[in-house]
């Protein structure tokens, strides 16, 4: 059996009220409360959720437009050469492109790819010692397996060329240590022979 222990403080009870009207109120008071706070908190989260969201697409949106636009607009002055006085006008999409054609010639390594103690020990540019060390990997893969192929190629070739020519040898060798050509005349004497005899 359960046991309920139920406090009410009566003191705010009228003398014309009822106490269930009071309680049913004050119930559907408490409820309404809950019901309205747990509604006004999850609507503040999903504003809040959904203001971020639009604030940092906003955000983006702008820093992309003043971005582009401030880049495709902006100019840096420009000496055409350090000796001449006149200077251009470059967009920053131009002088970047300018100043990496610069660096992919500019020779910075000297011959073995290292970085050279004097200018004039310089070189290769970044691009030629990458072109360089990639043919030289490319290369160095190719022609060991193509020396590889060739040298089995020819281990089989000459293996197969001495046995034929091992066989060939034996086989002459064997005839003449057998001496094959004079047992077949000396057969073919006795045969003659014996027909001869064989006819008388």
């Amino acid at each position: 059996m359960a046991v309920f222990k139920i406090e009410v403080e009566l003191d705010w009870i009228s003398e014309e009220g009822d106490l269930d009207s009071i309680i049913k109120a004050e119930v559907i008071n408490g409820l309404q409360a809950k019901f309205t706070e747990r509604i006004e908190k999850s609507t503040h989260s999903m504003l809040n959720k959904k203001l971020e969201e639009v604030a940092g697409k906003v955000t983006d949106d702008f820093l992309k437009k003043i971005m582009s636009d401030t880049v495709s607009t902006m100019t840096i002055p420009h000496k055409s050469s350090e000796w001449g006085s006149e200077v251009q006008m470059l967009t920053l999409s131009e002088f970047v492109g300018m100043r990496y054609d610069r660096y992919l010639k500019e020779k910075v390594f000297d011959k073995d790819g290292n970085t050279p103690r004097y200018s004039s020990d310089a070189k290769m540019s970044i691009h030629e010692f990458f072109i360089n060390k990639f043919l030289e990997k490319e290369l160095i893969g190719k022609m060991t397996a193509l020396i590889k192929n060739a040298r089995q190629e020819a281990e089989e070739t000459v293996i197969k060329t001495l046995e034929s020519n091992l066989k060939a040898q034996l086989s002459a060798d064997l005839i003449n240590r057998l001496n094959i050509p004079s047992l077949l005349k000396s057969l073919q004497e006795k045969a003659a022979t014996l027909e001869a005899g064989s006819s008388e």
